[in-house]
């Protein structure tokens, strides 16, 4: 085998017939480059390449033999790239990726690379297999072909004009390349100096001879090539043909042959130019290839993906070892099976058959690439496999099968079609989410301003929700809010639509309504809803009764437009609880000022005056080494009345009235003078601060929270502020401008609750921002739930990828922890790690903490 060195490999005489033959076949006639390197020296030495990597690199393989497998190594690949492949050849794993190989011309290219160790009888390692693949290459000569079609193209008006500029081109080809007119006969007008190279006669000679062009085709090709040339110029197709040419010394030279019909404007033929490649190497490669079929098919078996010929009836001729895992079948027996029948799903069966003969009859792209089907195991199940096919032919250029290399892409499809389904869904529930809510009130309000109809929007509140939190944890919280859905969604009308709003809190949307009945059918509704919810739970072996306040909208009565309605719902459902909760209250106009409302309103007034605030501090834990990396302030209301209040009871009230710029400007100079007590006490854990959609709404929003935090000579780059996902994200790119301000003065910029919300996931890289933090309801199926577990990976994945820092907030128990710390996350908040706590708690653990 040309190329091939030594390999310490045990004799393996392997399956007989032409299975193996055709294995080594395939292995050479694949697109991706193949070598081998020898593992039992540091260094790596290059034992074999096949014909595709010789192509590839520029080098012959003689060039390559023995030399250390980093020779074609370029400087400007990654270094981390770089160290991650040379682990990886340390222990003997495989790897793939992108790195950057150095062509014998001297240009550096991408090239896709995979790595597999190949072990001996006695287990050790004894080879490397490389397989290369360099997709720019196919651009580029695609590239190269239009533009030399272009030049072509304006030489038609003046021939002899045009073979000047021609021959300045088509002399540098490696190739020979000729014009001929169109007649029967194919009479010669030109053929480039590079014939006198490869055939020993000079270009002149073939001119003032005719015949002698088809004096050099071999006896034993003559009539077919010349038949071939009778059936192109009668049907008027372009051919490409291998045959073997008599070189003037009797040396026997393979060659391809392709050439193509210029016509004019109006499709006449006007000439035919063609390219004669010497391929008698490549011929010679493959005779030595067959010697050593029974390696090839080893080497296959490791090459890292599927490899699949089939036959013209649909015979499977060769299915390499990952094949059969792949499918479910035991090695080997696939081999003589139709694979139409066996493996391609039954609606796919046909169509795919017909492609397959079409492919081999010429009637299609004989190679084409990064095309994704299913396929059907053994078991039943589907499997998605992109694939690259070819076409091999024998050596009268007759199609004898299709060569296919494919990959398994089945659960990356589906972590794909799962993100996608968070963008409309809650991840905890799987009930429609505020953005689907949106899209569809405002398709309902459409419709009912067209026809007359009405519409009812009920916002429900779980009561005493909290509780459950606090009594049983989040995780016990997280199952009743699923047990409620469950319910919601059992009762209602295949019309109707329920969504998480997020929190406990449930919307359910009614359309199509006649108006003079509107108000009814939300009572009635909102009677179903209380009925659902009236039987007990059973959450973590207790027993809990979950009442429900709902407030009630309609349009066209109390809106008309879709913020509207959703603004006085909220109202209603807010005076429901206000009046005893479990109550339900249809919006009227005097639900916006109640007495309460402004009593509750003086007195928050009065706390952030008169310092009835103060600050918790949940710490944000490496996962790494067990270290307080960061601290989050949250805020608390010491109630004098109602004694210590979470945000939760004050915060939605202060955003709806105005006060959270009042309640921010507070946070923000708490957290200064903190710092400042910290700095003192030889402390100085980073910081994060919560800001509210509505304090972005000042205009001097960033000025203030810059001055107050830099008091006293504070950097900034010890504060990240955390932006909601729903605000960083949204659709008119509003925020954009502002997170860049808040970035050039030195804060940085995290986005919280990553994934809740409802914003495309492809804007993140846009963002000036530095952290995400992924939202707890992610965790609440890892790692039990794979579906759960591989979306997370996903996130951590896509933030890897951007360059971001990660926080998975939520983190309860500790098979959370183990997950994401084996899935790459570094940080990670939680009860488990650390809760809310008073500063004097956290100083004590700051002191405590590692360096």
């Amino acid at each position: 085998m040309p190329g091939y060195g030594p390999i310490d490999v045990p004799d393996d005489p392997g399956p007989s017939g032409d299975q193996p033959a055709l294995a080594w076949r395939a292995l050479d006639a694949a697109a991706s480059g193949i070598a081998v390197a020898d593992a039992t020296r540091s260094d790596f030495p290059i034992v074999y390449v096949n014909e595709a990597f010789s192509r590839l690199t520029g080098y012959d393989p003689e060039e390559l033999i023995g030399r250390p497998a980093d020779v074609l190594q370029a400087d400007t690949t990654d270094r981390r790239t770089l160290d991650d492949l040379r682990a990886a050849l340390r222990v003997g794993a495989p790897w793939n990726g992108t790195l950057v190989s150095q062509r014998k011309d001297g240009r550096a290219v991408a090239d896709e690379l995979t790595v597999t160790p190949v072990h001996g009888a006695d287990g050790t390692r004894s080879h490397i297999v490389a397989v290369l693949r360099d997709a720019s290459r196919e651009a580029a000569t695609a590239d190269e072909l239009v533009a030399t079609r272009s030049r072509y193209g304006r030489v038609i008006d003046d021939l002899a004009a045009a073979e000047l500029r021609y021959r300045e081109l088509v002399e540098r080809i490696p190739a020979v390349v000729y014009l001929a007119d169109f007649d029967e006969s194919f009479t010669l007008r030109y053929v480039s100096p590079r014939i006198e190279s490869l055939l020993g006669t000079p270009p002149e000679a073939f001119l003032a001879d005719q015949s002698l062009w088809n004096a050099h085709v071999h006896p034993d090709d003559r009539e077919r090539v010349r038949e071939a040339e009778r059936f192109a110029f009668e049907q008027r197709v372009t051919q490409a043909l291998e045959y073997r040419m008599v070189a003037a010394d009797g040396r026997v030279v393979w060659v391809t042959d392709r050439d193509e019909i210029v016509c004019d404007e109006a499709g006449r033929p006007l000439f035919t130019q063609g390219v004669l490649v010497d391929i008698t190497a490549q011929r010679r490669a493959e005779e030595g290839l067959r010697e050593e079929r029974d390696r090839a098919q080893r080497y296959l078996d490791l090459a890292g993906m599927v490899v699949l010929v089939v036959e013209p009836g649909g015979r499977i001729a060769l299915l390499n070892r990952a094949g059969h895992q792949l499918l479910g079948h035991p090695d080997g027996t696939l081999i003589g099976r139709d694979w139409f029948d066996t493996c391609v799903p039954a609606p796919d069966r046909d169509r795919r058959r017909d492609v397959h003969r079409e492919r081999l009859d010429g009637e299609r792209e004989a190679s084409v690439g990064n095309l994704e089907v299913s396929l059907r195991t053994a078991a039943g199940s589907e499997r998605i496999i992109r694939w690259n096919h070819a076409v091999l032919s024998d050596e009268h250029g007759q199609a004898i099968s299709t060569l296919s290399s494919g990959v398994d892409v089945t659960d990356r499809h589906r972590a794909e079609q799962q993100i996608a389904h968070l963008a409309y869904h809650d991840p905890l529930t799987g009930l429609p989410n505020r953005a689907l809510l949106r899209e569809h009130l405002d398709l309902s309000l459409a419709r009912a301003k067209r026809n007359g109809t009405a519409i009812a929007l009920l916002y429900l509140d779980l009561d005493d929700f909290k509780l459950v939190n606090d009594s049983l944890g989040h995780a016990a919280g997280d199952e009743l809010l699923c047990s409620v859905a469950d319910e919601l969604r059992r009762r209602a009308r295949a019309s109707d639509l329920i969504v998480r709003q997020g929190g406990d809190e449930f919307l359910l949307l009614l359309s199509d309504l006649q108006t003079s009945g509107a108000e009814e059918a939300a009572q009635s509704a909102a009677a179903a809803v209380r009925s659902a919810l009236a039987d007990p739970f059973r959450i973590a072996g207790a027993e809990f009764h979950v009442g429900t306040s709902i407030g009630i909208s309609l349009f066209p009565r109390d809106a008309e437009d879709a913020e509207a309605l959703l603004k006085h719902a909220d109202a209603a459902m807010y005076q429901a609880k206000a009046t005893g909760r479990s109550e339900v209250v249809v919006y009227a106009d005097d639900l916006r000022q109640p007495i309460e409302r402004l009593s509750l309103s003086t007195r928050l007034r009065r706390a952030i005056s008169s310092d009835e605030l103060v600050l918790h501090w949940q710490p944000i834990v490496s996962l790494v080494d067990g270290s307080v990396t960061a601290v989050e302030a949250l805020v608390r209301w010491q109630d004098p009345d109602r004694g210590l209040l979470p945000p939760t009871d004050f915060v939605p009230f202060a955003e709806e009235t105005g006060l959270i710029g009042r309640l921010g400007s507070w946070v923000a100079d708490a957290v200064a003078r903190q710092r400042l007590a910290w700095r003192a006490a030889g402390l100085d854990p980073r910081v994060h601060l919560n800001v509210s959609p509505r304090q972005m709404g000042r205009r001097d929003f960033v000025p203030d929270l810059v001055g107050r935090l830099a008091s006293g000579g504070l950097d900034l780059d010890g504060v990240t502020i955390e932006i909601t996902e729903s605000l960083a994200l949204r659709d008119d790119g509003s925020a954009v401008p502002l997170l860049t301000e808040l970035r050039q003065s030195g804060l940085r910029v995290a986005i919280d609750d990553f994934g809740a919300g409802w914003s495309s996931l492809g804007r993140l890289r846009d963002l000036p921002v530095q952290v995400v933090k992924i939202d707890r309801s992610f965790l609440s199926g890892v790692p039990s739930s794979r579906e759960g577990s591989a979306i997370v990976q996903a996130m951590l994945t896509l933030v890897d990828a951007l360059g971001l820092e990660a926080i998975a907030e939520g983190v309860e128990n500790g098979a959370q922890r183990d997950f994401l710390t084996a899935n790459g996350c570094r940080s990670a908040q939680g009860y488990l790690l650390g809760r809310p706590m008073p500063v004097e708690e956290l100083d004590g653990l700051l002191l405590r903490a590692p360096a």
